[in-house]
């Protein structure tokens, strides 16, 4: 019985596993701010991911503050995880909030997907790629460490 315990418990650590560098990611189908459905089928060259309240607020700022296009200029997209967020909360406060945005916020709204992308806390996760493939993954906690990073 413990045997089969742990071999559960591995498979299931490995499945939650982030994905690495030099991995691909499979295609992701998401809802916005207004609720339209999203299909990444391949991943933009750039993939900003905000796991936390603060970190959300800050890529916001930024972003609003650059005006409408610019995530596509750059060839980026923005993911806010929102999994842990209280439904209540979401719809009364936050997707309010998220609505006067000049861009696009794509949602995670499911904590299983979430954990499929790497994390830092109180860092927002910057992820490069080559069609599907993961090429790089950097972490950072500025508005200057984010601009550096998406128009490189």
């Amino acid at each position: 019985m413990k045997k089969i315990i742990s071999v559960l418990l591995v498979a299931a650590s490995v499945w939650a596993a982030p994905y690495t560098v030099g991995q691909s990611v499979t295609p992701l189908d998401l809802k916005d701010q207004f609720g339209k459905r999203h299909t990444l089928k391949v991943m933009p060259r750039t993939l900003i991911m905000a796991f936390e309240k603060g970190t959300g607020a800050m890529v916001n700022e930024y972003l609003a503050a650059q005006g409408k296009g610019y995530l596509a200029r750059y060839n980026a997209a923005f993911i806010a995880d929102i999994s842990q967020m209280p439904n209540f909360i979401t719809k009364a406060f936050a997707l309010p909030k998220m609505q006067k945005y000049p861009h696009t916020v794509l949602l995670i709204q499911d904590e299983e997907l979430g954990l499929k992308f790497p994390a830092e806390e109180e860092k927002v996760t910057v992820m490069t790629f080559k069609g599907n493939f993961l090429r790089s993954v950097q972490y950072v906690d500025s508005a200057a460490e984010l601009k550096q990073v998406i128009e490189q």
